[in-house]
């Protein structure tokens, strides 16, 4: 059995018809989960405050980054898998 990679338990995440993008572990750019109408679920670990951050967007880009729709603050990485499968339910189960 292969090493285990950091974005290994993040691929069961159930996306609900997105596409997910993993960039870099415990970063300010982290996972990136894309929708067609433009959505976006961000994941990272901004250095100002050593905690995991899921935003959603309406559109990535200007307008939707400076209207958020939510911002979550995660403590632990222990959560942060669960939480992100949480916000995905939120905003993409019909």
């Amino acid at each position: 059995m292969g090493k285990r990679r950091w974005w290994d338990d993040y691929q069961n995440l159930n996306l609900c018809s997105g596409t997910i993008s993993f960039i870099l572990e415990d970063d300010e750019d982290m996972i990136e989960i894309n929708y067609a109408d433009g959505m976006l679920i961000d994941v990272g670990k901004p250095w100002s405050t050593n905690q995991y951050c899921i935003t959603v967007v309406s559109s990535n880009d200007e307008i939707g980054w400076k209207n958020p729709i939510l911002e979550i603050t995660v403590a632990n990485k222990e959560d942060l898998l669960q939480k992100i499968q949480e916000t995905i339910f939120k905003f993409r189960q019909l």
